[in-house]
């Protein structure tokens, strides 16, 4: 397959909209709508996930992030890592005329959706057993969720944005939505990752590989055009469309609020 370059993004707009973030040791920056963006996850934070209403801009489901339960998982992923050969994912992405990520970050987010896949394959009663876990009058710990198998996209982000801190990734948890098709009158809630590197801001959308019949599983990258960070401060609903680096797809992923979708919204 063949994919068109991205434009080149100045290095200094990247860091716009995160800047209120690292001020005085804030980690969360509020955005429109329920949307936010968490700059670092720490053991033991207690993470939004999402509201029980979408009348509201409140984010009042939350989980507690109790990261040290994963400890061996995180290890056995960066073995993993460690193992694998650079120069020949190096020598596939080009095979592929994939140019737009370096063959460590691409590894990097592959190692997380293998052994994500193999170590969480979702319940068929993923949805129904969620949902009861956070109706419960106790916290719901990260751990609760991802044994029960019915983890959704933000407890995967949460997961995936923990590792690539441990892996020195320049990336951030984002709670917003998306639209997988500019037809569609309304997004969906949806929780991934942003990731800055090389000058290029990348959507990781950790909870939707691509999946390949013979039980293949690669990581879901996304590259953006227009400036993400720039796009989603603005105060107001933006979607910035966004080309998946491996396949031929787009998405939208930005800030809302659950209402319809007028063109003017989307860039």
């Amino acid at each position: 397959m063949t994919l068109e370059k991205p434009s080149n993004i100045n290095p200094r707009k990247i860091e716009i909209g995160l800047e209120s973030i690292r001020k005085e040791g804030k980690k969360i920056k509020k955005l429109f709508g329920q949307s936010m963006e968490i700059s670092k996850i720490d053991a033991g934070d207690q993470i939004p996930v999402g509201g029980k209403s979408f009348l509201s801009d409140g984010t009042d489901i939350k989980v507690i992030a109790d990261l040290e339960v994963f400890d061996e998982f995180f290890s056995k992923m960066h073995e993993d890592l460690a193992k694998l050969d650079l120069s020949k994912i190096k020598d596939w992405l080009k095979h592929n005329n994939i140019d737009d990520i370096d063959e460590r970050l691409f590894a990097i987010l592959y190692v997380f959706n293998k052994h994500y896949e193999q170590k969480y394959p979702r319940s068929p009663k993923g949805d129904e057993e969620r949902k009861s876990l956070y109706r419960k009058e106790k916290e719901t710990k990260l751990s609760d969720i991802l044994n029960a198998n019915c983890a959704a996209c933000a407890e995967i982000a949460i997961l995936a944005q923990y590792y690539l801190q441990q892996e020195g990734i320049h990336s951030t948890y984002f709670i917003g939505e998306v639209l997988w098709d500019k037809k569609l009158e309304f997004a969906s809630p949806h929780s991934f990752i942003v990731i800055r590197h090389n000058d290029k801001t990348f959507i990781y959308d950790p909870a939707n590989p691509v999946r390949f019949k013979n039980g293949k599983v690669l990581p879901s990258i996304y590259i953006t055009e227009a400036n993400f960070d720039e796009e989603v401060n603005k105060g107001v609903k933006r979607y910035v469309t966004a080309r998946h680096i491996l396949i031929e797809k787009e998405a939208c992923f930005g800030v809302g609020n659950q209402t319809n979708i007028r063109e003017k919204d989307i860039v």
